[in-house]
């Protein structure tokens, strides 16, 4: 079982309610405190110790007669190779990240282990069993690509909350007190056009006044000046391109005097009293509240930089959304950005949920979801694949919350279970490359020959034909090692479609992916 989060606390109080005896439990993260209103398994006093530990603490008191092993670990530490995994009748996965599934579903396919694989967000979640050479591995149906938004529109007509968001957490913020992104201005070249020429050298010049405003950094009125720069002068700058507002509402400038003199006086434009009375990370705040927050949160960002700053000249602050300083700032900046938009200012926890990309989650789904996870695995166990569904759950759906559908067979066009699976033995502190090469790759003779090839590692090229510089090294001194994943593709071969992946072991398991050769 991996992951011990919101549907693995599930699973693992269900698997020990239901006759399993013996199960393995791996999850790297530590218990934090959001995740008490949905992780049973856990309570106020486990924060900051071990999921997988804590996780198996509290599972054992449902039923002490089991043998539950916890590692807090990652599930891609070398220590959980292909003969580890082949130690399991099953594998269920209860993770929450791609890369993590992506490795679970390679190894399960090399170690010929069925997968259950499964996920939640919100009210919907998803159950699917993954069998080597008959179902669908994680990798045949391309996944989402995450979202990003065209320069021009982040800085000059946002139109979306997400919009001023994204401005104020990746670009305002890394200005300020980061390190800015080296591509920003290679991003806005290649969206310029005959049409956007002046836009875009204008935001160029944007960016190097406020560079130079940066260089205010601790001075009394830093953030008076950072703040009529970006709410006045280049909304100003904006408005004076007329072209640009014939089609859409123009914004309008704040004015920092004006906004100021509110504040003063005690007049803080309060929303409702309905408002007034949410928790203040609830409700959305007025202007003069945002308006004091920016100012504030400016301060105590730029204190804690130059504090880092004197002992390190190359310090820098990064975005975090459960740093309070950098949410705060991000909340105020965003909303005043809006504000002279004209679109609705959000809440700063919802601005949180949206700038660390946060997927609600709910206990009920997660439950139902580790619940099927668990009726899929007999099915499994009793060899009854054939039985088994892709099973989808919408709970805001009536009134049939549950779909199904018949497990899809592999896709002839996967470049990851489409591999040919092969375990060889090998001392990795004798056997070079050279040898592989000679005796695995080339084979031994002639009508075994393939061709020139590249063989990669964790994305770095150990061999080309233009690049033997480590043919005499040791698979331990190129650091193949227990568990390591090694590519090994032709030369002339783009597309990639035809691996073998070799389990390569004697004291270590090392893989290898091959584009061409099956012994």
């Amino acid at each position: 079982m991996v992951g011990a989060g919101g549907i693995g606390c599930e699973l693992l109080k269900n698997l020990a309610m239901s006759g399993f005896r013996q199960i393995e439990l791996v999850d790297l993260d530590t218990i934090d405190l959001s995740n008490l209103n949905r992780q049973f398994l856990f309570q106020k006093q486990h924060i900051t110790k071990s999921k997988a530990e804590v996780a198996r603490e509290s599972a054992l008191k449902f039923n002490p007669n089991i043998n539950i092993i916890a590692h807090h670990a990652n599930i891609k530490s070398p220590r959980f190779n292909v003969e580890w995994f082949k130690s399991f009748d099953i594998v269920m996965n209860a993770l929450d990240n791609l890369d993590a599934r992506r490795h679970v579903n390679m190894m399960c396919l090399v170690a010929n282990v069925p997968l259950i694989e499964s996920g939640t967000e919100g009210y919907l979640g998803q159950v699917t069993a993954i069998k080597k050479d008959e179902t669908e591995c994680y990798d045949c149906q391309p996944k989402p690509v995450r979202r990003t938004y065209p320069v021009c529109t982040i800085r000059s007509t946002p139109s979306q909350p997400i919009h001023c968001i994204v401005w104020a957490k990746s670009y305002l913020f890394s200005q300020l007190f980061g390190l800015p992104e080296e591509e920003d201005d290679e991003r806005l070249e290649a969206e310029m056009t005959q049409e956007n020429v002046k836009e875009i050298e204008n935001l160029k010049k944007e960016t190097q006044a406020l560079k130079q405003i940066r260089e205010a950094m601790g001075t009394a009125d830093y953030p008076q000046k950072v703040f009529k720069k970006v709410f006045t002068d280049d909304i100003n700058r904006l408005l004076s391109m007329e072209d640009m507002w014939q089609n859409r509402k123009s914004p309008v400038a704040l004015k920092y005097e004006e906004i100021e003199k509110l504040v003063t006086e005690g007049n803080s434009q309060l929303n409702s009293t309905e408002e007034s009375n949410k928790l203040k990370d609830q409700r959305v705040w007025s202007l003069a509240e945002n308006f004091v927050v920016f100012l504030d949160s400016v301060r105590r960002l730029s204190e804690r930089l130059m504090k880092e700053q004197a002992n390190n000249p190359n310090a820098s602050l990064s975005f975090d959304k459960d740093d309070p300083d950098s949410l705060d700032f991000v909340t105020a900046t965003s909303n005043l950005r809006s504000i002279i938009f004209d679109i609705e200012p959000k809440s700063q926890f919802k601005v949180k949920e949206m700038a660390g990309n946060i997927i609600p989650a709910i206990a009920t789904t997660n439950a139902i979801i580790a619940g099927m996870i668990v009726m899929q695995s007999f099915k499994i166990l009793n060899e009854k694949l054939n039985e088994c569904k892709t099973i989808f759950f919408d709970g805001s759906r009536r009134p049939q919350i549950f779909l199904s559908e018949s497990l899809n067979p592999p896709n002839p066009e996967c470049r990851v279970c489409n591999n040919t699976h092969i375990i060889l033995k090998v001392n990795t502190k004798k056997a070079t490359l050279r040898d592989f090469l000679d005796k695995v790759i080339h084979g031994r003779n002639d009508d075994m020959d393939i061709g020139e090839v590249i063989v990669e590692e964790g994305g770095r090229i150990i061999y080309d034909v233009e690049y033997d510089d480590n043919l005499d090294a040791t698979f331990e001194q190129l650091q193949i090692t227990d568990g390591k994943l090694v590519s090994v593709k032709p030369d002339d071969d783009i597309d990639e479609q035809n691996s073998s992946i070799f389990a390569i072991s004697h004291r270590y398991y090392i893989f290898f992916y091959l584009n061409f050769l099956v012994i």
